[in-house]
């Protein structure tokens, strides 16, 4: 998932961006772990643009020995370093009756000045730009007949979360370091995971000599609960954390290890069964228009063959050319656009299992009530448990990425 980089703190222009007794009185909550890294605080304010550059090369330079906080400040100053950071922030900050200084702030000033102040309330900014932005989830309905009554977990929950994360990851060698955030929004209740990954090794250079470096990247998975539908969506990489933060969750909220089935969500033969009438908007209340704009469908035989339908008007393109769908393949994905009554538009994309894709996190309520109309999400509750995948099973299912290299200045799964 996010890798601990935080791309902003590369320009020094931003760090002049700060105000200067701000930035010293930042820096001097590290002064140790600074010292130690061979840069002197200056008892003054204001630095030079060499010393802004050493900044840059240690606020980048994880030895294994970075204070968390430090890396926990970088990463969301970072992140809520530009307009729509500082406006969720304005926004906090007026709530919690937080002042501001007076005068014209950067971003990075803002984002900076409450993290002095209230650091929670920057994790908390951050995390709600997480859950509410374009991203990827795996979406695991509960088997009870109902959403249960929920109880919201305390201080001593959120830390044997914690205990098992670092169980879960010394048993793959990364190490510990976890550490969970729980924050609530509306109906939704988000859990931000910190993990530290595997530890790599690679080589810099450092001036003109080729020195190695060793370090473990900070890894973020973001786990969301639903009070309303019972849902747990999750962001994660592997298929086998994926089990394990459904077992860790339905354990630690609700005492029974199975809570959340680890099965189908999603059934795409409706488009087979259904053809054009999927575009039906089910007089489903909040949308206006539903449009397919793309199927990948599988055909599994001695050869497998991939096929991929793309157009801004399916059905009619595979009238003209001749074309049908096969009924005995396998749709494994399914890019929808949806029109909103308010006016906005939504790509929602749906992948046969457990997987969906929104390009924005708005209508969400009506698009489910729409994928139930018509067959493609399970009904509440009634989730089939997965048979153990053969390996082609779970290739479709969940193909690999072209690179495992992801900056934190996209949070998007």
């Amino acid at each position: 998932m996010l890798r601990f980089h935080p791309p902003r703190f590369n320009d020094v222009a931003l760090l002049r961006a700060i105000e200067p007794s701000r930035f010293l009185a930042f820096l001097q909550r590290f002064d140790h772990y600074l010292h130690s890294q061979g840069f002197e605080i200056p008892e003054a304010p204001g630095l030079s643009d060499a010393q802004l550059r050493t900044l840059v090369e240690v606020f980048h330079n994880n030895d294994g020995h970075t204070p968390a906080e430090l890396m926990e400040a970088l990463f969301h100053i970072s992140e809520l370093a530009d307009d729509q950071g500082t406006e969720a922030l304005l926004v906090l900050a007026s709530k919690r009756c937080i002042e501001l200084p007076d005068g014209d702030l950067s971003p990075a000033d803002v984002a900076m000045a409450i993290w002095l102040q209230d650091p929670d309330l920057l994790r908390r900014a951050n995390c709600q730009r997480v859950v509410l932005r374009f991203q990827s989830f795996y979406c695991y309905m509960n088997r009870t007949l109902e959403a249960p009554l929920f109880e919201m977990p305390t201080e001593s929950t959120l830390r044997r979360i914690e205990e098992e994360i670092n169980d879960f990851n010394r048993s793959r060698r990364r190490g510990g370091g976890a550490a969970v955030w729980m924050y609530e929004f509306r109906n939704e209740i988000a859990f931000l995971i910190r993990y530290g990954g595997s530890l790599q090794r690679d080589e810099v250079m450092d001036d003109d000599l080729c020195r190695p470096d060793v370090r473990r990247p900070v890894n973020y998975d973001l786990v969301v609960y639903n009070v309303d539908t019972g849902e747990l969506r999750i962001r994660a990489d592997l298929v086998s954390e994926r089990k394990f933060y459904c077992k860790l969750f339905s354990l630690q909220l609700f005492q029974d290890p199975t809570f959340f089935e680890h099965g189908e969500t999603f059934d795409l033969n409706a488009i087979y069964r259904l053809e054009e009438d999927i575009q039906s908007t089910g007089f489903v209340p909040g949308i206006e228009r539903i449009v397919l704009l793309e199927i990948q469908e599988v055909l599994v035989g001695g050869k497998v063959l991939h096929i991929t339908l793309r157009s801004d008007a399916i059905f009619e393109a595979i009238r003209e050319h001749n074309r049908q769908l096969t009924p005995t393949g396998r749709l494994v994905s399914a890019k929808f656009r949806v029109y909103l009554e308010s006016k906005e538009e939504v790509t929602v994309t749906i992948c046969s299992g457990n997987k969906l894709r929104l390009s924005r996190q708005i209508g969400l309520e009506a698009i489910n009530q729409w994928m139930l109309f018509h067959g493609m999400r399970v009904p509440n509750h009634a989730t089939v448990r997965m048979q153990t995948p053969s390996p082609l099973a779970n290739h479709l299912a969940h193909p690999q990425p072209k690179s495992t290299k992801v900056s934190v200045g996209s949070r998007t799964g």
